[in-house]
């Protein structure tokens, strides 16, 4: 699989000794591989390259029409979020609005390398009243969705049990559509807490969000830095998805 990711990512295809020094493999070792792979017509050779065969082809064709509109947009995204990991230098996170349209759902995790960090799963819900993530979801929701789900929900923090008013809600959302921003802290994990901004489709409907959460001290120490980065790629994610429109909080 690793030497099909190598010559999908090569548009020219790659010689045996090119492939070798990618995979760090020897090439008597790669050369069997290739053979097996050059039969089974995933691979084939031009001009002493190796390129991806019809049946490599015909599978990632296949895998496309099963992708959802979230496991796209993870793939499309997972790179510039990768990257807000290396210069946050902690936990990035992109989630969507779940199927019930009261929770937030993580599809994309990048883990700080640090030995102190937040650490979630790939699937994991949040409420949408709460958590910096959930809450940037409901912040760019239709004001009847809003209404509908500020009258139908318990507005009581998983930590700590604080009963919320649904205009402190309301408040809050609007700060966020205004600045393109939210943060909470300790709301869902005692200890832990984030910040995150949305990420627009090309249709101006914003389809995700970019997260970044940190233990609670980091966080705060580090709050300005970090609300800066994930402003900046949440709208390097709009761009990316083909959004051209304003994005909140920038002049």
């Amino acid at each position: 699989m690793q030497a099909l990711e190598e010559l999908a990512a090569s548009k020219d295809g790659l010689t045996l000794t090119r492939l070798s020094e990618r995979l760090q493999t020897p090439k008597t070792s790669l050369l069997n591989l290739l053979r097996s792979l050059e039969a089974g017509a995933y691979v084939t050779q031009v001009n002493g390259h190796y390129q991806l065969g019809a049946n490599a082809l015909r599978l990632g064709a296949l895998i496309g029409t099963r992708l959802t509109p979230e496991s796209s947009i993870s793939a499309k995204l997972h790179p510039l979020l990768a990257e807000m990991m290396e210069q946050a230098e902690d936990t990035t996170l992109l989630g969507v609005m779940g199927d019930d349209r009261r929770h937030g759902v993580y599809v994309d995790i990048i883990e700080s390398r640090g030995a102190i960090r937040f650490s979630s799963l790939i699937g994991t819900r949040r409420p949408l009243f709460c958590s910096a993530f959930g809450k940037t979801l409901l912040a760019f929701q239709p004001a009847a969705h809003i209404d509908a789900y500020l009258k139908d929900t318990d507005l009581v923090l998983p930590n700590g049990g604080r009963r919320l008013h649904p205009e402190e809600v309301r408040g809050s959302l609007a700060a966020i559509r205004a600045t393109g921003v939210s943060a909470s802290y300790e709301e869902i994990v005692e200890g832990a807490g984030g910040v995150s901004s949305p990420v627009y489709d090309r249709n101006g409907v914003v389809v995700a969000v970019f997260a970044i959460a940190a233990p609670i001290a980091r966080l705060k120490a580090r709050h300005d830095r970090l609300a800066g980065l994930v402003h900046a790629f949440g709208d390097r994610a709009s761009r990316l998805l083909g959004y051209i429109g304003p994005y909140p909080g920038k002049a």
